[in-house]
């Protein structure tokens, strides 16, 4: 080989050698940097950053969702986030990572929108502090405070409040979707209007206090937003109600066939009951069958929440003697249920198992509601389903918020099962009860409703004017969509 066809091989691969290990430092110094971050997380954080190669990373993922559907969503990274400050620096990494966030409250979202592929999962769970000002009336709690925690702590200072009915939903995603909570039209209709001011984290990285004169946008859409909310609520400031000294409860029951007669005869018995009684129509599978001989049964539940007992059962007066529809096989009347009777009957009647939901508003006759549904519930394909119906949500004239659809009834489908095997006929079985009720369909609740699958529940959760308000705020607070919503 001639000295020059060497010298230029040689040159060649030196070249070629000084390429690769360019790119390799390249792609070294790149993951170095990129790894940086998470690294400084997780000095600040410790082993609550979880990360996709940890060990741990599956069962943190799957314990997150608080029912048995655990959907093939797989983020980048967990953050459990124990303060201000942590929430603070996993925003900052998630924008020098160029990441989405996805925020967790307390898992107990149907669809388990906070688990999203390749985003930042910020878990609030561990924020559950609760503070009383006996005299302002009010509380400071943190999102992931428990509804049942939450009531038993206030209750020492002599308070209630219209928390979730299921005890172990966390006040900060109830709240921010509006919240259906107990004895709400005496206690300010939708519980999110009793929300004085907010604490929040901005996209920004800026924590900030939000109340109708400051930083007024955040507090506006706190209330009602949901998951389209554009930042992270670190604590609530609420106003709080006198803790009731009675509560009683009366309970009616009839076979299936009698729901429409029932719903009708209700209709009216209700406007002439106070603001103070809650009422519900629940059409179930009926657990004493053998008894009765009545396989679907319509189920009236009344409870007064009040200040004494004669109040209390002149409240609940309508619900007795002969006005009642004939045909009735069961009746307790005025029992009293103080709300750990009230959260333990919830409990049982609700079982974390696999659920399919979906809600709806309607200011159309109940009875018309009910009789479509008749035979459908017959039909149910698992005794632990149900359908509700309550009266009355709200009937005054909305506030200025981001909550603003409803109606004069509210109507949740409750399909709760146990197999996985069962899920394409109970999902079918919840689909075909809103396609029964698209005619008397108002709009949808979009902590009840399935706006991860159908995208017009989160869009008619909304006024057309409050939705596309919500799209504006958004886009002025989260330009650079850090945060993950379903705002379209």
């Amino acid at each position: 080989m001639s000295r020059r066809r060497f010298l230029d091989r040689l040159t060649t691969l030196t070249q070629a050698l000084f390429v690769t290990s360019f790119t390799c430092s390249a792609r070294l110094f790149a993951k170095t940097v990129n790894q940086l971050p998470v690294e400084k997380l997780k000095a600040l954080i410790e082993d609550r950053v979880i990360s996709r190669t940890d060990s741990n990373y599956e069962v943190v993922r799957q314990s997150s969702v608080w029912q048995m559907i655990k959907p093939d969503k797989f983020p980048a990274l967990i953050v459990q986030a124990r303060s201000v400050n942590e929430i603070i620096e996993t925003i900052r990494y998630a924008r020098e990572s160029n990441k989405k966030i996805s925020v967790r409250c307390g898992g107990h979202s149907y669809y388990s929108s906070f688990l999203q592929d390749d985003m930042v999962m910020l878990d609030l769970s561990y924020l559950q502090d609760i503070s009383v000002d006996k005299k302002t009336g009010a509380a400071r709690v943190q999102p992931a405070a428990r509804s049942v925690d939450f009531l038993e702590r206030i209750a020492e200072h002599g308070f209630c409040f219209p928390a979730a009915h299921c005890g172990n939903v966390p006040l900060g995603g109830f709240l921010l979707g509006g919240g259906l909570g107990w004895n709400g039209e005496a206690w300010g209709g939708i519980s999110c209007f009793n929300i004085r001011e907010v604490e929040v984290v901005t996209a920004q990285g800026e924590l900030i206090t939000a109340d109708a004169s400051r930083n007024a946008d955040f507090y506006w859409a706190a209330r009602g937003a949901g998951p389209d909310f554009f930042g992270v609520v670190t604590r609530f400031t609420l106003d709080l109600y006198k803790n009731p000294a009675v509560i009683l409860t009366t309970t009616l029951v009839w076979d299936i066939g009698e729901a429409k007669t029932v719903a009708d005869w209700l209709d009216k018995t209700v406007r002439q009951m106070p603001d103070n009684v809650e009422t519900l129509l629940i059409l179930a599978d009926n657990p004493e069958q053998q008894q009765s001989g009545s396989d679907k049964i319509c189920i009236v539940q009344a409870s007064v929440f009040a200040d004494t007992e004669e109040i209390a059962r002149t409240a609940l007066g309508p619900l007795s003697g002969d006005g009642i529809p004939d045909g009735w096989i069961n009746k307790s009347e005025l029992v009293p249920t103080p709300l750990a009777d009230l959260y333990e009957w919830d409990d049982t009647a609700y079982p974390r198992l696999r659920w399919d939901v979906d809600a709806l508003w309607s200011d159309d006759a109940p009875g018309e509601l009910v009789g479509k549904l008749v035979d459908h519930v017959r039909e149910m394909p698992s005794g632990k389903s149900s359908i509700l119906l309550l009266w009355k949500p709200y009937t005054k004239e909305l506030p200025d918020a981001a909550f603003s659809m409803i109606g004069s009834v509210y109507l949740a489908c409750y399909a709760i099962w146990t197999s996985p095997e069962e899920d394409e006929i109970n999902n079918h079985w919840v689909r075909k009860t809103m396609q029964l009720l698209e005619p008397h369909t108002k709009g949808h609740y979009i902590n009840e409703s399935n706006y991860v699958a159908i995208p017009s529940r989160r869009v008619n959760s909304f006024s057309r004017t409050n939705h596309r308000k919500l799209k504006y705020l958004a886009l002025q607070h989260d330009p650079d969509n850090l945060f993950h919503t379903y705002i379209e």
